[in-house]
């Protein structure tokens, strides 16, 4: 029987110079988009599953209340690990790190994980949430770097493209199992 797995990006965050990406919350405006993010979620999830990174559990939360279902924030579900990353405000230079770490996947590019790292321990978690819960259709609010690189090793596609595209509380419906994406991918 296939499940779905919801794997949704968290919304905006208010960016803080000189704090940690995995400590930001959410921007004022971070859940304007809500609606629309539900109107795309077909089936609708049954269970809210997310990292403990404040801006994905903030997501999280609000997304389990508007569809009155349970939130449970697990471990796991982070995104790469980047405390020693410079802060960029130049989007550009912050692009240019992520292609690279897309590129070499093997390699310790920014941060302290490598994207194959971060993909096999987000993979483990999100199987992990699917092992534990039995619902037919699991939302995990995370994170677009693991996101986008588990998706696209398990549809065997560039991740780079994936990641550039993937906005702010956007989804990417998989099937369960094997994570194959329900729209074509690029």
């Amino acid at each position: 029987m296939l499940r779905t797995l919801h794997l949704i990006k968290h919304g905006k965050p208010q960016i803080v110079p000189g704090v940690p990406a995995h400590e930001w919350e959410l921007a004022e405006d971070a859940l304007d988009g809500l609606d629309a993010l539900i109107a795309c979620l077909r089936p609708l999830p049954q269970l809210v599953v997310s990292s403990f990174e404040p801006k994905a559990q903030a997501t999280a939360a609000a997304l389990a209340a508007a569809l009155s279902v349970p939130h449970r924030p697990m471990h796991g579900l982070h995104e790469q690990l980047r405390y020693t990353s410079p802060f960029h405000m130049n989007q550009a230079d912050f692009e240019a790190e992520m292609r690279s770490f897309f590129e070499h996947p093997a390699q310790i590019v920014s941060g302290e994980e490598s994207a194959d790292d971060a993909r096999t321990r987000f993979g483990n978690a999100v199987h992990a949430v699917l092992a534990a819960n039995p619902q037919e259709c699991i939302a995990v609010v995370a994170h677009g770097t693991v996101i986008s690189s588990l998706v696209a090793h398990a549809n065997g596609i560039d991740p780079w493209p994936l990641w550039r595209g993937l906005g702010l509380l956007d989804v990417v419906t998989v099937d369960v199992p094997g994570l194959r994406a329900r729209e074509p991918m690029t």
